[in-house]
């Protein structure tokens, strides 16, 4: 989730058509994550058919076929290959889910099936046979899909920064620190129930966040490394209203460095740089199709067992936009 700039962003609730006409990248993986975690059987593990999990796939065509009946083009960003500054993160998160399988494995063995949907989620992976599942789904909708060369957050705001994209949606605040205009929470989850609430989408514009904290944008990138990043743990006391009171009087990171006597990161520039100057690949972004109605049918239903309703909703959403075409039948939209 990178750093956690909850309580500094002025976060203003929007409806989904609101962002009718756009192009809007979205994070893969962490909508991923919310879908194969909140999708569980009563084990806690995601749902599967055939003993191969669909909960990704069901996730995505729901939430990508309201995007698009909404006059939405979403382009879906996917991780590349992380920075070797993430490995620590990545260790840890690994090491996290190896302690929570061996206690939901203690639940499941003893029968209790309560502990062990609670710690189903802890256990969950977007494998890469996912990825590549979650590739095709997109492909039989016609839907643009990118490998980003590290991060899709990262990427994703440089497309937005230089207007490929209106807006970058993603549950990652790390998405601000690589300079996005425009962050979108909640996106895919708008309109669910969360804990008892209703889920809301949350626009963040970036020059906004700006204005009411009275910083600079090289000042929040500081302020994001203090306070912990994927690239760095932060400094131990310095959390997010400590870390902007002391980046608004003393201007830098190495300037708080001294008044609070830590030690600088000794590859400072080069974390900062992930953020100002992100890598992502100089390609255009290639144009939205039409859905094949037979394609989705093979692979969703016949291959994954999908039921008739949950099919018929997304075709129906996807038709009242002509973003469905049969090859056998052709229709108005094809002329």
């Amino acid at each position: 989730m990178g750093c956690n700039l909850k309580d500094l962003a002025p976060a203003k609730p929007i409806e989904i058509s609101d962002l009718s006409g756009q192009k809007v990248a979205v994070d893969v993986f962490l909508n991923a994550y919310q879908f194969i975690t909140s999708m569980t059987g009563d084990d806690g593990k995601p749902l599967s058919y055939e003993g191969k999990p669909v909960s990704h796939l069901m996730g995505f065509l729901d939430r990508a076929s309201i995007l698009v009946s909404e006059g939405i083009d979403p382009v879906f960003v996917f991780d590349g290959r992380p920075h070797d500054l993430k490995r620590a993160t990545l260790d840890d998160r690994k090491s996290r889910k190896v302690e929570a399988k061996a206690r939901w494995e203690e639940a499941i063995s003893a029968g209790d099936l309560s502990r062990a949907k609670k710690l189903g989620p802890q256990t969950a992976e977007f494998t890469p046979e996912m990825v590549s599942e979650t590739k095709r789904l997109f492909d039989c909708m016609g839907l643009v899909w990118i490998e980003a060369p590290m991060e899709a957050e990262g990427a994703a705001a440089v497309m937005c920064r230089r207007g490929e994209v209106g807006a970058v949606a993603s549950q990652d605040w790390d998405t601000l620190l690589y300079g996005a205009p425009v962050m979108i929470r909640n996106l895919t989850a708008h309109g669910t129930r969360k804990f008892g609430r209703m889920m809301q989408a949350e626009m963040i514009s970036l020059e906004i966040m700006l204005e009411e904290l009275q910083i600079t944008y090289d000042q929040l990138v500081d302020l994001g490394i203090m306070i912990g990043t994927d690239f760095h743990p932060g400094i131990k006391g310095i959390g997010p209203k400590t870390g902007l009171k002391l980046i608004k009087e003393h201007g830098n990171m190495e300037s708080v460095s001294s008044f609070k006597g830590f030690d600088l990161p000794d590859n400072l520039d080069e974390i900062r740089s992930l953020f100002h100057s992100h890598p992502i690949a100089e390609d255009p972004i290639p144009q939205s199709r039409q859905a094949v109605e037979e394609d989705l049918i093979q692979f969703l239903q016949i291959e994954r067992g999908f039921s008739d309703s949950r099919m018929k909703r997304a075709f129906d959403r996807l038709s009242s936009v002509g973003k469905l075409r049969s090859k056998s039948r052709p229709t108005l939209f094809d002329f």
